[in-house]
């Protein structure tokens, strides 16, 4: 494809932009929209945007690299120098025009000025103080840890025999002096169901169903903790910027779904792949062998 980047460079001309080199590369190829939809999940008014250089149309500067870092290498297009053409075309800044400071006007020093400053502090302190009160009672799932299941209580047996429990007595003699026989462990928390804990490293867009029910659409803020509880199963349909979302399921971590600014989609966790993804071993099946009498064998 190197070619499309030469033949745009004519009698001094500029090179066309990137949406152009994207588009050319598709009609040489002779793809549809629809074609590249169904290859690489991105949607036909998204790629006739980058086409058009349309960025407002796209959710932001960082969809829009990933998008078109996935577009170029479907093309078979050089990602990188298609991303340095957005970036030299979008990504500078407007400098600030220099200009002459003005000379500060003198004031006259007033003494209430030191009193008005420290009350504005206080005030600003206790606003702030405020504001993280009502945010920590509005959002209940900060903290939220699964409940343990209780334990079933076990029923003591009723022994009438007073010689078993002399012979219990005397194998145990911890347990007559009243000191304990030994620590147990720690009960392992039993999950019911599925239990996911999403914590976003920096923004990211999703869309997400609990059992088949939509339970977050739209973009989540970096540092926002969600927790899900699923029967059967939990499904990311969407994911934007895969790299800044941390999956926990059934108190065990997940590799990343993917790199920063990386769309995943169909991320499945249900009932039957959830040993697999959170490592928990599956109970091994025995099989009885019986022995055969060796005379029979005669």
């Amino acid at each position: 494809m190197k070619q499309i980047f030469d033949e745009n460079v004519k009698g001094g001309e500029a090179m066309a932009g990137e949406g152009a080199i994207l588009q050319m590369a598709r009609e040489e190829k002779g793809w549809s929209y629809e074609e590249v939809e169904d290859a690489i999940k991105i949607r036909v008014r998204y790629l006739s945007a980058l086409e058009n250089e349309e960025y407002n149309v796209l959710p932001g500067a960082t969809y829009t690299r990933g998008f078109l870092r996935t577009y170029a290498k479907h093309l078979g297009l050089n990602p990188q120098e298609i991303i340095d053409k957005y970036n030299t075309s979008f990504g500078k800044e407007a400098q600030p025009a220099m200009t002459t400071p003005l000379a500060p006007i003198p004031q006259k020093q007033v003494w209430f000025r030191p009193l008005v400053i420290a009350v504005m502090a206080v005030v600003a302190i206790i606003i702030v103080v405020v504001v993280i009160m009502l945010t920590r009672g509005d959002n209940p799932e900060i903290g939220y840890k699964p409940p343990t299941l209780p334990t079933p209580p076990q029923t003591a047996q009723e022994d009438n025999n007073p010689d078993d429990t002399e012979n219990d007595n005397a194998s145990n003699p911890a347990q007559n002096s009243g000191q304990p026989a030994g620590q147990p462990g720690e009960q392992p928390v039993v999950y019911e169901g599925i239990v996911a804990e999403l914590n976003f490293n920096s923004d990211c867009w999703l869309v997400v169903k609990v059992d088949g029910k939509t339970e977050i659409n739209g973009m989540v803020a970096s540092g926002t903790t969600k927790t899900l509880e699923a029967d059967q199963k939990i499904e990311f349909v969407r994911v934007g910027n895969a790299g800044g979302l941390t999956l926990t399921v059934n108190g065990k971590t997940l590799p990343p779904l993917g790199k920063t600014g990386a769309v995943v989609d169909n991320y499945v966790i249900d009932l039957n792949n959830l040993n697999t993804l959170t490592g928990t071993p599956e109970t091994p099946q025995t099989t009885e062998q019986t022995e055969t009498d060796p005379d029979l064998e005669q």
